[in-house]
């Protein structure tokens, strides 16, 4: 079968999608103001947004956060791309695609085009990255991501040689892959960032240069093949990303340059939109909670679904978190419904369920969200009675006044219904991470946002294999239902598999879920090519400035309704 500009199977969105459709417009009552400037501040035709935090990685096979995704999501491109709008796959360096009718084989004809340094890119640029993907000394958390391809598993275990992948270039146009299973979700899975082009000629020549190829994605030698490159990056202050003339389809791209900073505070970040010094807060940035009631009614606030689930780690190995009795109490103990009603307050919903319901015709597990009583006699028959005898648990969450504020209504929480206490522990985000890695915690947040539309995307966090499993729990049973699960080609019979698994999980409770993500955005009216989607994806390629936007400063003498945040402003364009 061949498809020269559609996918083998169209997207299945989540049912949560349909009540806002698929942009901004009408998931808001209406509004007649906006907040804080109307016009951009800048003359040049560029774009000012926040990134939170400072990447991590820029190198597709080894990035594992938001931060670091966020950029290089817009830096590089794989053989597709998601639709803005919809999601759905579609060409982006493959122009084209034939799937084989047992749907484990892809051929992929690619599109003329070129490095940001002007060298060819190839069907062998692809390949070097697949393997190197599932190489172990590449320490990718998301090598498990290859294990798809036919023989991976084996070579991230080090039982086989890299150059026996299952993909392979009969020629500079074309890259085949081999599955190990056939996947309903393949070519959505496809578009995420782990699955990008690695310049193997730029990190050969650094290698023979006897330079350090880490280094590869630092401004004085990155190579990349998205809409933009990067020429600066400074710590902690900003980056900038410039269009790249050597991208295939530069013509589309519409903004010559954007700015990105590294503003942790939600508050600050929420100042700066105001007094214009962003455009867009970006994609990769919340907003404090305490204020989104009244952002709502200013005409730029925007809210959507978002695939995304809230949760806790918990280290299984840690004395008293090794009982999963005790874990259990933990969760039940959580009043989820008070945590989004009166402090996230975004319009969340409470979950205990790993997997959000609805996902790909996927049925949630239903679990409690709230039972007290249950958890007292939990705790209890784990021998800690009204919680005496138990240790000072420690909850880890690095620094934002969001995270903080669900770490303390918890520590309320488990202080009132188990009576044991909690102390908080704020870190850095590179400590955090790096902590969060090195199971060096007792219990810590996080966060999932899903990869591709399907279950897989949530239950393979918790398998054996997968590198962000930060829980030193595993399951042989677990594992293998989610395999089993995979080789199934009956759509319904795959999904009772896979909620078979997650049940298995959810009852030793190696992570707490709290609740499933809606984004808040702020957008400037003149801002357009931005749409509302699940995944919360916003390509910079398709944003552009509207000046035509007639000025209208109608609500900026009523930014002192935001209880004075507006003041300490800061400026971080023109350092």
């Amino acid at each position: 079968m061949h498809y020269p500009f559609t996918p083998h199977r169209r997207f299945l969105a989540i049912s949560l999608l349909l009540a806002c459709g698929t942009g901004f417009a009408g998931c808001q009552p209406p509004a007649t103001e906006w907040l804080g400037t109307t016009r951009p501040r800048h003359d040049t035709n560029e774009i000012w947004i926040n990134n939170s935090t400072e990447p991590e990685w820029l190198d597709p096979n080894r990035c594992s956060d938001s931060g670091g995704g966020e950029i290089i999501w817009n830096t590089f491109e794989g053989l597709v791309q998601a639709d803005p709008k919809t999601l759905e796959p579609r060409p982006a360096i493959a122009h084209s695609w034939d799937i084989s009718d047992d749907g484990r084989t892809y051929t992929f004809h690619l599109r003329p085009s070129t490095w940001s340094d002007g060298t060819p890119l190839t069907a062998h640029d692809f390949v070097y990255s697949f393997r190197r993907l599932v190489t172990p000394q590449t320490a990718s958390k998301y090598a498990s991501n290859g294990f798809i391809f036919k023989g991976g598993a084996a070579i991230g275990k080090g039982e086989a040689s890299p150059d026996t992948l299952g993909v392979s270039a009969p020629d500079e146009e074309t890259v085949i892959i081999q599955l190990e299973n056939p996947l309903p979700y393949f070519l959505n899975f496809l578009s995420f960032y782990s699955f990008m082009p690695i310049p193997r000629h730029l990190l050969h020549d650094l290698e023979q240069r006897g330079i350090d190829t880490d280094l590869w994605t630092r401004p004085k030698y990155i190579v990349c093949n998205g809409a933009y490159r990067m020429t600066e990056w400074r710590f902690r202050q900003e980056m900038v990303f410039e269009r790249n003339p050597h991208y295939w389809d530069a013509s589309s791209v519409r903004l010559d340059r954007v700015r990105v900073a590294m503003v942790e505070s939600y508050t600050t970040t929420l100042n700066m939109y105001t007094a214009g010094e962003f455009d867009w807060p970006g994609g990769n940035t919340s907003l404090p909670a305490e204020f989104l009631d009244h952002l709502s009614q200013y005409r730029d606030f925007h809210r959507h679904p978002y695939l995304g689930v809230y949760f806790y780690w918990i280290n299984t190995k840690a004395p008293p978190l090794d009982n999963a009795l005790v874990r259990r109490a933990l969760s039940l103990a959580v009043d989820r419904a008070s945590l989004v009603q009166h402090v996230t307050r975004g319009g969340q919903l409470g979950s205990a369920d790993l997997v959000p319901d609805g996902l790909a015709g996927y049925r949630g597990l239903g679990l409690p969200i709230y039972e007290p009583e249950t958890a007292r006699k939990l705790l209890a028959e784990a021998g800690y009675p009204d919680g005496k005898g138990l240790p000072t648990i420690t909850l880890s969450f690095n620094t934002s006044e969001g995270h903080r504020q669900v770490a303390e209504a918890l520590q309320a929480m488990w202080r009132k219904e188990l009576g044991i206490d909690v102390q908080l522990e704020n870190q850095e985000w590179n400590v955090f991470l790096s902590n969060a890695e090195r199971m060096n915690f007792q219990i810590c947040r996080m966060g999932w946002i899903g990869d591709y539309a399907d279950p897989y995307t949530f239950l393979e966090l918790l398998s054996s294999a997968c590198g962000n499993n930060h829980s030193n729990w595993e399951s042989a049973e677990y594992d293998r239902l989610l395999q089993e699960g995979n080789r199934q080609n009956d759509p319904a019979m795959r999904l009772k598999i896979l909620r078979q698994a997650e049940a298995i999980a959810l009852k030793e409770q190696p992570l707490i879920p709290l609740y499933v993500y809606t984004r808040s955005q702020l957008v400037k009216p003149y801002v357009r090519g931005i749409w509302g989607n699940h995944q919360d994806r916003h390509p910079w390629k398709y944003i552009w400035i509207d000046k035509t936007v007639p000025s209208d400063h109608s609500s900026i003498n009523r930014i002192k309704a935001l209880n004075g945040i507006a003041a300490g402003k800061r400026s971080w364009h023109d350092q």
